[in-house]
């Protein structure tokens, strides 16, 4: 296939689009730079523990299941958090745990925090490779694959535990996409089986692979002059939907919750979870990821929507318009490609939609490598050139800056009292963030100080079930019946259907003596499928 030649404009640096022998004459001490720096900014995080988000609900709640490799084909057969039904398909993510868990000899957090920063300096080699396969020059591509990785939006995608799933999609999608480069380059077979198998191993990371495809032909015509594609290249389809077929069979298989019916439901935005109906109102996500990587500022744990991010980002969308247009570093097809880059990989990410939960920001690590490739590709060359000094000593005065930030923000991720506490502080229209400190500290034995923070999180979301069940549970313990028995009442309410609620209620009925209530409840429960539901009965409902 021959490459594209542009005709760039007078005064302006011709630009040869992606051209994979840029590597052969790189140096092996970036990519020791680029490794080391990441990992040794991050290795304080071994010393961590778990956030108890999300962490304890997938590995350590099934240590048991995951201390025996012997498991390893039913986590095809079972969804992230192991449950009878779940949301999220992500078999190498918990076939990962599974082998920290065997390296370690246990369920040690030191080991999940390992892997987790030991993923972060291969991917950070893997752009580096990217970066120098479009011709960026090496100092640049050198220091702004550290910015990249020292970025303190990306805390939680490393510092998090169950973020693995990122990682390890984000490692993959980089594989897949360099060997597709070496392909269509080098005509080899080798490597076109390499990137079906790199884009495959993606898939079971997490179900934002599934737009890799769309991105992959996009890259081939930008790259290419041809028209209309060989015969041979459909070949490479063909594989993306064997890859795709055994994929989706074996999620429909594993999610007992949807059935191919709920799946066109989502299509069509008729669920309010999963869909079109999410994607709108997660639209305002796209300004606000642009916003927190420009100005990385007042970055939380768990974050929310704000006007005055989604102004900025509005105001960075209008500047990136304006730059696609103006700017003639690069052409207009190049640049393309890293806008679909970029949306094309967050737009997965918006089609579910968290009750409490606006957006997690480990899910922009991926996407916004396409908007990294967009500023490079509008920088002046000249400025990287060898005699100029000054720039790449601001790039890497950015890098130190950046680095500080992301240093100061990990502490957040020590345990989970530091967690919720930066959540909240950071946060305080959070009522998740409010509601899990309040689990941390019920679990602690604070019952009051637990109280107070269900209680913000019931005001800033009153028909919040699981907050109003964890009050409830709270009172139950002081013996303040009366109050537990109306956080009963009003789960029941929100969420006819939990077997534990009535349980709990009959069980603060009987403290009052209440056996004609309390009997009714525990039928109930037992009819949902409580277990305790059948001892309460035997045990008061012959008191009536």
């Amino acid at each position: 296939m021959k490459k594209i030649e542009h005709q760039p404009p007078k005064n302006t640096i011709k630009s040869k689009p992606f051209d994979s022998t840029i590597n052969k004459k790189s140096s092996i001490l970036p990519l020791i730079l680029v490794f080391c720096i990441p990992v040794f900014l991050y290795l304080q995080t071994l010393k961590f523990g778990l956030t108890y988000f999300d962490d304890n609900k997938i590995i350590t709640n099934h240590v048991d299941f995951l201390s025996h490799f012997g498991n390893s084909i039913k986590v095809f057969q079972t969804d992230a958090f192991m449950a009878d039904k779940g949301h999220f398909y992500r078999p190498l993510q918990t076939l990962s745990y599974m082998t920290d868990i065997q390296l370690s000899g246990g369920d040690n957090a030191w080991m999940y925090h390992f892997t987790n920063i030991l993923l972060l300096g291969l991917i950070a080699c893997l752009i580096y490779l990217l970066l120098r396969r479009f011709l960026i020059p090496f100092r640049l591509a050198l220091l702004s694959t550290l910015v990249y990785c020292t970025h303190p939006l990306f805390v939680s995608t490393v510092a998090w535990i169950p973020a693995r799933g990122d990682l390890l999609l984000t490692l993959f999608s980089l594989l897949s996409f360099l060997f597709l480069v070496d392909y269509l380059q080098k005509k080899q077979m080798k490597y076109l089986v390499l990137h079906w198998a790199a884009f495959t191993l993606a898939l079971f990371c997490k179900e934002t692979a599934v737009f890799l495809p769309f991105l992959f032909i996009i890259y081939y015509f930008v790259s290419t002059s041809d028209k209309r594609p060989e015969n041979k290249y459909l070949i490479t389809i063909m594989l993306y939907g064997v890859s795709g077929v055994l994929w989706f069979w074996l999620r429909l298989n594993a999610l007992k919750e949807f059935s191919i019916q709920d799946n066109v439901l989502n299509v069509l935005g008729q669920n309010e979870k999963f869909g079109l109906a999410p994607v709108l109102s997660n639209l305002r996500t796209i300004p606000e990821s642009l916003a927190k990587f420009f100005i990385p500022i007042d970055i939380a744990p768990i974050p929310g929507f704000t006007l005055f991010k989604t102004l900025i980002g509005s105001g960075i969308i209008i500047l990136i318009i304006i730059m696609f247009y103006k700017n003639n570093e690069r052409s207009k097809k190049e640049k393309l490609f890293c806008f679909s880059w970029f949306l094309l990989l967050l737009l997965p990410t918006m089609v579910f939609k968290h009750q409490v939960i606006d957006y997690l920001d480990h899910r922009f690590f991926l996407p916004m490598i396409g908007i990294l490739l967009f500023v490079l590709f509008t920088l002046p060359k000249k400025w990287f050139e060898k005699g100029d000094i000054k720039k790449p000593w601001l790039l890497a005065a950015l890098v130190v800056f950046l680095s500080c930030f992301t240093f100061i923000n990990s502490h957040a991720y020590s345990d989970k009292m530091n967690y919720y506490n930066a959540a909240v502080t950071k946060n305080p229209d959070s009522a998740f963030a409010y509601n899990n400190r309040g689990a941390a500290y019920h679990n602690q034995g604070s019952l009051d100080e637990a109280i107070k923070d269900y209680t913000r999180a019931i005001e800033l979301k009153p028909d919040y079930a699981i907050a109003y069940y964890s009050r409830g549970n709270a009172y139950f313990t002081l013996k303040s019946d009366d109050k537990a028995i109306a956080d009963y009442t009003r789960v029941i309410e929100l969420n006819a259907g939990d077997a534990n609620t009535y349980n709990n209620r009959g069980s603060a009925y009987c403290h009052l003596g209440l056996f004609d209530k309390a009997c009714p409840d525990f039928k109930q429960a037992e009819k949902l499928g409580s277990k305790g539901a059948k001892i309460n009965i035997a045990r008061f409902c012959n008191k009536k």
